[in-house]
């Protein structure tokens, strides 16, 4: 990593390429997931490699690219989300989602029955902005409540409170389009779970 990003340095176009290939898809799939459009997400790739190659000689350790370069696509998705339409990140008014807040479990162990993770994916990107972006960022991304809060501008408490209702959402919208252990198969207005 440490020679790749020396020459990106020396402007050498073919480690500039090389890096963008071993990047790209999945800064861009972190785009899609957190903008929930292909037009949108090609932007956002876009202007984060450009602010990564531009301030690629501030990185200080090679080591931690991959890390860093995460970071700034998800503030290059956060900023392109915020000047979209001004988010309420607030708590809604409504009744409390009654989930035990500690049990952080993996989504995809919650909704085993679903069988593929296009079906979480999909449910997640019927979410809102403010519920999407709080969940992909925790769920899929790997960031703490306690990261999310500070980047979004929000309470530790909100985050995580929408994190919770981003989940729940996922899951009704999973249970309320598969069968249990059929995945694919729609389930008609009468059937129960």
């Amino acid at each position: 990593m440490e020679s790749l990003i020396q020459k990106v340095l020396q402007n050498d176009r073919q480690a500039c390429r090389k890096l963008y290939d071993q990047f790209s898809k999945a800064m861009y799939n972190i785009c899609l997931r957190m903008l929930n459009s292909e037009e949108e997400a090609l932007d956002a790739l876009q202007d984060t490699f450009v602010l990564a190659f531009k301030n690629l000689s501030r990185l200080d350790e090679p080591a931690v690219f991959p890390a860093w370069i995460k970071k700034i696509c998800v503030n290059v998705c956060l900023k392109q989300i915020k000047s979209r339409k001004k988010m309420n990140w607030s708590p809604l008014d409504e009744e409390p989602v009654l989930i035990n807040l500690n049990d952080e479990d993996d989504i995809v162990d919650e909704v085993e029955y679903a069988g593929k993770l296009d079906a979480i994916l999909e449910a997640v990107s019927l979410l809102p902005d403010k519920y999407r972006v709080v969940f992909t960022l925790f769920a899929i991304e790997d960031y703490s409540h306690d990261q999310i809060s500070e980047m979004l501008g929000i309470p530790n408490t909100t985050c995580r409170s929408q994190y919770m209702r981003a989940k729940q959402k996922v899951i009704d919208i999973i249970k309320s389009n598969y069968h249990y252990g059929r995945s694919n198969e729609k389930i008609s207005s009468g059937s129960q779970i």
